[in-house]
């Protein structure tokens, strides 16, 4: 049976280098764009703004617009009202994976319109892929949708990323490696040997081997402002890399089991203080259990341990939770439309629960299972 494949791949055009934002008026004149609504925190546009070039000189009007902070329906809704009252041509999205997510989304609801993504953080790849992940108002994963067209213009400022919280970078690395172990079992179970699905998996195994080999000194480089070869390589892995895998691989490339997990545990106040990528990095190990994969798991010990990342319960700060809470979130990780079920195995909540506690056993009998780790 062929494969239905849609390639998504990359942003129409992609920048990345010191003074990258001196592109952007040029960038926009280009695109025939002279009045833009520009989204950001307040944060990500302090640390931008001394690169930032003065866009009322180049004759573009910037509609200035603070985010909220939730990539929710009523953020976009909200920021759409905002663009159609000032008739923007186009939309800026300055700041993280929530800015740059609510700006896609709103620019593609509100008619198509073109996207400019400044990203000040490399902790996923939402400056890359076509797609917004979900909130609601609150916080909880509602899941995330794919848009037809890509991004008109990303530009990358090392220096800007280079001074954002390193926690973010961390998680940044963490949901990258996930690519690769969500990844694995799909394309290896694909059927096919399809070209779009050989880059796929290409890309994958760039978003394992780069941040196991680079990411420790990736960031002592960051924590010391060096600007180092391995800092950029693991950043834009963060960025780029991970975007590729569902960029060619299409359903093949997509997140399964560790993402599910994140979505089910976000419903949960405790973890609401953890990043996304540290949630997701739990999630590999449940995956990693369902799958059987042991060895595996043992080899990833380490770089978790030095990165600080979950191996239990204990170091979301869940480890109170009944049995029935725990099959609350197993039955959760598994609703109608998760992303567990683009995974080839067949898993039910039961056995997303029994992982969970053999997850518990396996961290124990091996002294992982330490609250200190994210301390």
């Amino acid at each position: 049976m062929p494969l239905n494949l849609i390639q998504r791949i990359a942003p129409q055009e992609y920048l990345c280098e010191e003074n990258a934002y001196e592109k952007l008026a040029d960038g926009l004149k280009g695109r025939f764009i002279r009045r833009v609504l520009f989204l950001h925190g307040t944060k990500s546009l302090s640390k931008a703004l001394p690169y930032l070039p003065d866009l009322a000189r180049e004759g573009i009007e910037s509609i200035d617009v603070l985010f909220n902070g939730e990539c929710s329906h009523n953020e976009i809704n909200r920021i759409i009202q905002i663009m159609k009252e000032n008739e923007v041509d186009a939309i800026i999205g300055l700041g993280g994976g929530k800015v740059m997510d609510t700006a896609k989304a709103a620019a593609y609801k509100a008619g198509a319109y073109p996207v400019i993504l400044l990203p000040t953080m490399a902790s996923n790849c939402a400056a890359w892929s076509p797609l917004s992940v979900l909130y609601s108002d609150e916080g909880a994963s509602l899941g995330h949708e794919i848009y037809p067209h890509p991004s008109s213009l990303v530009l990358v400022e090392p220096r800007v990323i280079l001074d954002s919280p390193v926690d973010y970078f961390v998680a940044g690395v963490a949901d990258t490696i996930a690519k690769w172990y969500e990844s694995d079992f799909l394309l290896t179970h694909a059927g096919a040997n399809r070209l779009a699905l050989r880059f796929a998996r290409d890309a994958a195994r760039v978003c394992r081997d780069i941040p196991l080999q680079f990411a420790e000194k990736a960031i002592d480089d960051m924590k010391n402002g060096r600007l180092s070869n391995e800092w950029l390589n693991v950043m834009e892995t963060n960025i780029m890399a991970g975007g590729l895998v569902g960029g060619f691989g299409d359903e093949y490339g997509r997140a399964t089991a560790a993402h599910s997990v994140h979505d089910a545990i976000t419903s949960r106040p405790e973890t609401h203080e953890f990043l996304h990528g540290v949630k997701v990095a739990y999630g590999i190990m449940v995956q990693l259990v369902i799958e059987e994969k042991w060895d595996e798991m043992k080899r990833l010990v380490p770089f978790y341990k030095a990165l600080q990342l979950p191996l239990s319960l204990a170091d979301l700060h869940l480890a109170s939770l009944s049995d029935d809470e725990l099959k609350v979130i197993a039955k959760e990780t598994v609703r109608p439309n998760a992303l567990i079920h683009l995974h080839p195995m067949n898993i039910t909540a039961s056995k997303v629960f029994d992982a969970i506690v053999r997850l518990e056993d396996w961290a124990k009998k091996n002294h992982y299972a330490k609250d200190t780790y994210l301390s």
